[in-house]
This record gives C-alpha cells, structure tokens and sequence, in this order.
C-alpha cells in the first residue's frame, strides 16, 4: 500500500510506512470504523478522549496512556496514547502537540525498533483500524476495540 507522508514544511514526500498488517482486507467493519474515527477527530479534545478510553478498555495492558501531570487537576487529560501491536505488527503512538497531534509508528523485530516514522493523524487512524481489523481475526479483545469504534 502507497502511503504519503509529510515533512516538516506539510508538504507530501510521498513516501511511508504501510500501516496495513499483512492479508488485512477491507471490510464493512473496517470501512465503517475508518469513517467514523476521521469524522470524530474534528472535535480534537473529545476525540482523543473518547479514542484512548475504548482502546484502554477494549485492549487493556497493549495500550498506554500518558496523562499531564499535576496531583491537584482534578481532570487528567490524555497527553499520548501508545498501542502495541506486537509481534506481528507495529506500535502506534499518538501525541498532543499545540493544537494537533505527533502520530509514529514504530516497527520492532525481537526487541529492536528498525523502522520509525512519524505520520499524519489520518494516516494513523488507518493503521489502528487496519490492524485492530487484523488482530480482531483472532481476538476478542480486538473485535470489541473494533466494534466499539464504530459506536
């Protein structure tokens, strides 16, 4: 799969990692999902909200969630949200940054990080639903991440 991403001037360089885990095909599932995230990520604060609480609760211990600091907020927002795929696939990592996002993806053999590159967010949704749709053919967990991004 061709991907573009963008250097630091925003322009497209035209090249990028595929995000797609090996054999992921496009499904209903998929499609809707996809939709829905790009459609939610207008509303930044709330999405991004919203994105790490279904993942944490539909993965569990595979996603990391790093919240600002301060012990008397009384509300913690999401700073970055890391999901971790491995071993077969990559991890996710998505940041806050000013008023839009760092998103990277990382891909790891035995250990070792070989490939890192950041990427657009909307370049990085597609990867997450690509393979939450992957994993979902062999996990429950996954299947419910799936499912509970499109509701």
């Amino acid at each position: 799969m061709a991907t573009d991403t963008t250097d630091a001037a925003g322009e497209g360089t035209g090249e990028g990692p595929d995000l797609a885990a090996p054999g992921a095909g496009a499904s209903m599932d998929f499609d809707m999902a996809a939709a829905a995230l790009q459609a939610d990520a207008a509303d930044g604060d709330t999405f991004f909200e919203v994105l790490a609480g279904k993942l944490e609760g539909a993965l569990g211990d595979r996603v990391q969630l790093r919240r600002e600091g301060g012990r008397f907020k009384k509300v913690r927002r999401v700073e970055a949200i890391t999901v971790d795929f491995s071993p077969a696939g990559p991890t996710l990592e998505a940041a806050r940054s000013g008023s839009g996002y760092e998103c990277r993806v990382r891909r790891a053999v035995r250990g070792i990080v070989v490939s890192s590159a950041e990427v657009p967010l909307a370049e990085w949704l597609d990867g997450l639903v690509r393979n939450l749709a992957e994993e979902a053919k062999r996990s429950e967990a996954a299947r419910n991440a799936l499912q509970g991004l499109v509701t």
